[in-house]
């Protein structure tokens, strides 16, 4: 791996926008965790289970969030260590760029369109009327069908399959064993016979968006598949035909997502989530580890539990559940003393005594 770049601590505090308390001139090479960096590293303090290790750390410096203090240590004030940590990693790591080589090893149709400084390694299959982006990498076994379109500086990575029309934006990322545009499951029912309905829509992917490894995009049936600007999903996520998700929308491992759903600008799908079909998920909903999303949801809301309900009342519930033992024994108890109550009662009854 290339040697990483050296930046004094005066470069990151004006990048960062950041209050510095130390020496602008120590320079570090890279980010490292708390608890194992050394001189020469920067590390950061967002976690706050982790404050003792301030004192310790061998870092050169830290970043931090306001109000955090320690003497001897050169410090990295901003409002958020976590988003700093990103944009410094950002600067140590930057997106992969084009080398601008074409294998002869990779298979290009004629009528393929490759912009300007595009790569293309071994193997990568390219097929007619496909136009790739200036700046592209397309790695090798990598497949993109007929009419396939790539904005600029997209990045995809060994193994990615991009079906035929498929139309991807800027700045796209598509770890290995992505499948972009695969048939929707779409079939009918006759009496005897499923019959397959042909899938004839497409997937539209925005701008700045990134797909794990191992993740499908069913095209649509008739319209398309839309995935909006800065979506990123993780790796083994399911998305059925014609399903709309939101700019900036956050999908976790493992997330199914059945056709013709939408899911809000914002909204967040934590690992697990299930999204039965023809649902409409808001803007800004927040949507816990395992749920099962059967109705619509209004924009903002945070639900937890299969079906879904709001997080509060679902913990409520939790709690409850975990003394239904208790309960189910001191109903019991009840049940046993009312009804001796009501032998006694009936007893008194026939012996004609006054209650």
């Amino acid at each position: 791996m290339d040697e990483k770049p050296l930046i004094t601590l005066g470069e990151l505090a004006e990048k960062l926008g950041a209050r510095l308390v130390g020496d602008p001139s120590l320079k570090v090479s890279k980010v490292a965790p708390i608890e194992h960096a050394q001189k020469g590293d920067l590390t950061f303090l967002s976690d706050s289970k982790k404050y003792g290790y301030l004192k310790e750390t061998k870092a050169s410096a830290v970043i931090v969030s306001e109000g955090i203090e320690a003497e001897g240590k050169n410090l990295l004030v901003v409002k958020d260590p976590y988003v700093a940590f990103a944009r410094v990693q950002s600067f140590f790591y930057p997106r992969p760029q084009s080398t601008g080589e074409i294998s002869s090893l990779a298979w290009i149709h004629p009528e393929a369109v490759l912009g300007e400084n595009v790569t293309i390694l071994p193997f990568a299959c390219v097929e007619r009327g496909v136009n790739v982006g200036e700046g592209c990498i397309i790695h090798s076994h990598v497949f993109l069908g007929e009419g396939v379109k790539l904005g600029k500086e997209c990045v995809l990575y060994s193994g990615v399959k991009v079906y035929h029309e498929c139309l991807l934006g800027d700045r796209v990322t598509l770890h290995s064993g992505v499948v972009v545009g695969s048939d929707g499951f779409g079939y009918a029912w006759d009496g005897r016979d499923h019959l397959k309905i042909p899938q004839v829509g497409k997937v539209v992917i925005g701008d700045d968006v990134e797909v794990g490894a191992n993740t499908t995009i069913d095209r649509g049936t008739l319209g398309d598949t839309v995935i909006g600007d800065g979506v990123k999903i993780d790796n083994l996520v399911q998305i059925g035909h014609n399903v709309k998700i939101g700019s900036r929308a956050i999908i976790v491992a493992q997330v199914g997502i059945a056709g013709s759903s939408e899911i809000g600008e914002g909204a967040i799908l934590a690992g697990q989530v299930g999204v039965a079909g023809h649902i409409r998920i808001g803007k800004q909903v927040k949507i816990a580890a395992q749920s099962g999303i059967h109705n619509n949801i209004k924009d903002g809301e945070i639900l937890c539990g299969t079906p879904a309900i709001p997080v509060k009342n679902f913990f409520k519930s939790a709690t409850i559940f975990s003394k239904l033992p208790e309960l189910r024994q001191r109903i019991r108890q009840l049940e046993k003393k009312l009804g001796e109550m009501e032998k006694k009662f009936h007893e008194s009854i026939s012996r004609g005594e006054n209650l």
